[in-house]
């Protein structure tokens, strides 16, 4: 067969590449002879001289005459339709996860994915909203927490093989992001209580307020400053008790051997886990703050105020059925809204006169009638179960988002009917903890930057966008922020 002829002139088409043109994608392949690789016009590479360059019309032809394709651009991905972007970050975290002691560093981390440390650092922030060290971090304390659970290693041979270069690193950041030791989460494994150590400028205010915003919640008690609620831990409700004191917060529950079956984690990792998240402990106030002696709009937004740790909800399904009834109605509305749902298909907690938030599953069974009958309006109520429906057949996996990308994790949300993007955006930043999101078209938002900037009025979507800028890439706390000034 004849191959494809090109239109362009070589010299052209030389030009085309120097300009990085992505307009020219698809339409012709960059070959390079003296590294037998074969690229996209725009490939961020650094171009060879135009006598070294083979230009080729299909990818079909570049493989024929053997070169081999270029990791940086990835035009393998591009002609399958893929994001060459999604899919090396997703690459990059099996990695990471398979084997944590081989990156040791995020220059190693850089070279394994075959692109500069410029690139790394915007790939991992536009995904993970976090640094690439922060990355790795991450998931070497998680990798450490499994060793930790399910095997009797020594301390410092865990640490050691989740890549960390010492012991006393290994304590320091464990200890930072799991709020106790390694050898008190081992203790999880046995124990029906623990207590984890917080920041010195923390205060449970904000985490009590968000959790107890509705004043008769059925699922949410606060006694003697010690908040009493519910957990679902391997499909059982538990009641649980946390207090704020002395730096500490104590948690404890009811133990049951029904909890403790092999296979499966112990009740108190699945419970440290998401009070962890209960409380905010995970919030990077550190980091935000830095951004002052820079950036004097974040400098004008923290100055009046104390340090916000964002509390999130105990699930991610918890957050995205609040953002979904909180949809185009006021808050006292929502949370009756919240109540009626709990009392409708929520499950008792033995020993308590509270309920448990509902699961995918009981909002799957119900009908739109029955929600209607609880004031839910119509496309509200088919927009839940919608939603609950694709989490239960396994369409929308949303416990396992928050650990991946976050454009990968809002365009799953909004493709359940009724999920736009303030609700995607909500359910990141409460529900997954996402750090960089704007839940664009949330009215308080956006009064706030009104006020914030001195507008004569109030921003639209798109001006709201671009009003958030400034704070990239700690825009869920501007958030918290704005809402609270």
């Amino acid at each position: 067969m004849k191959m494809k002829s090109l239109r362009w002139s070589d010299d052209f088409m030389y030009q085309i590449i120097l300009n990085h043109d992505r307009t020219y994608d698809g339409k012709f392949l960059t070959c390079v002879k003296s590294t037998g690789i074969y690229c996209l016009p725009s490939c961020p590479a650094r171009k060879p001289l135009q006598k070294n360059i083979q230009f080729l019309p299909t990818e079909q032809a570049a493989i024929k005459a053997g070169f081999r394709i270029c990791k940086r651009c990835r035009p393998d991905l591009f002609y399958r339709g893929e994001n060459p972007d999604h899919t090396l970050f997703s690459e990059m975290l099996i990695r990471i996860r398979t084997n944590p002691d081989e990156i040791k560093s995020v220059t190693t981390m850089a070279k394994v994915c075959g692109i500069s440390t410029t690139k790394l650092n915007e790939l991992v922030r536009v995904h993970a909203h976090i640094s690439p060290a922060e990355l790795l971090c991450r998931e070497r304390i998680h990798a450490a927490s499994i060793a930790l659970i399910n095997a009797n290693d020594r301390i410092l041979d865990i640490g050691l093989s989740a890549g960390f270069d010492s012991e006393a690193s290994f304590h320091r950041q464990f200890l930072c992001r799991m709020a106790m030791t390694p050898n008190a989460y081992r203790l999880l494994r046995e124990s029906a209580k623990f207590s984890l150590k917080l920041p010195a400028d923390y205060s449970a205010e904000d985490a009590w307020r968000y959790h107890l915003r509705d004043k008769n919640s059925l699922s949410e008690r606060l006694e003697h400053q010690t908040l009493s609620r519910g957990l679902w831990v391997q499909g059982k409700p538990v009641l649980i008790h946390l207090t704020v004191d002395g730096g500490y917060a104590h948690c404890w529950w009811q133990d049951s051997d029904t909890l403790h079956q092999a296979g499966q984690l112990p009740a108190g990792v699945i419970i440290h886990q998401q009070v962890i998240r209960l409380l905010g402990l995970n919030t990077d106030i550190s980091g935000f703050r830095s951004l002052t002696k820079s950036n004097k709009q974040v400098e004008k937004l923290l100055s009046p105020t104390r340090n916000i740790y964002i509390p999130l909800t105990a699930t991610p399904f918890e957050a995205l059925t609040w953002a979904i009834i909180g949809q185009q109605i006021n808050l006292t509305f929502a949370a009756s809204l919240r109540q009626a749902l709990i009392e409708l298909a929520g499950v008792e907690i033995p020993a308590s006169d509270l309920k448990i938030h509902p699961t995918p599953l009981a909002i799957s069974q119900l009908s739109p009638q029955q929600l209607s009958g609880i004031r839910f309006s119509r496309a509200k109520s088919e927009y839940l179960i919608a939603a609950a429906k694709a989490i239960v057949s396994g369409e929308l996996n949303i416990d396992d988002l928050e650990f991946g990308s976050a454009i990968v994790a809002e365009k799953k949300l909004r493709e359940i009917k009724g999920i736009g993007p303030w609700t995607a955006r909500y359910t990141l930043m409460r529900g997954m903890g996402f750090a960089d999101c704007v839940p664009v078209g949330d009215s308080g938002l956006h009064t706030a930057l009104q006020q914030f900037y001195q507008l004569d009025k109030r921003p639209v979507a798109e001006e709201a966008e671009r009003l958030m800028k400034p704070f990239i890439p700690f825009r869920t706390l501007a958030t918290a922020y704005l809402w609270k000034a």
